[in-house]
């Protein structure tokens, strides 16, 4: 009786051993798609960070071009010298 006792306990050893390996494999598999889904985040949320501070900068340069356009003084035509040599002569 002792040796089969003895042999059920190293097949269940075994076992144990073998159930602990897959339980760890497991959690490492787990673990490097959490990485990986964390990763992922972090680069989304710096190109949706970098893309946002873009737009504000257009926006800004669009908000600076329009004002510089309204504070310019509107061009006065320019006076043709011909038609004002033209007056002269006669």
């Amino acid at each position: 009786m002792q040796f089969g006792t003895s042999k059920n306990a190293e097949t269940r050893r075994r076992a144990e051993e073998k159930f602990a390996k897959a339980k760890q494999r497991e959690q490492d598999v787990v673990s490097f798609q959490r990485q990986a889904q964390q990763a992922e985040a972090a680069k989304f949320e710096r190109l949706r960070a970098l893309r946002l501070a873009k737009e504000a900068a257009d926006r800004d340069a669009l908000v600076l071009a329009e004002a510089a356009d309204k504070t310019t003084p509107a061009k006065r035509p320019r006076r043709l010298k011909v038609a004002v040599e033209a007056k002269k002569e006669p």
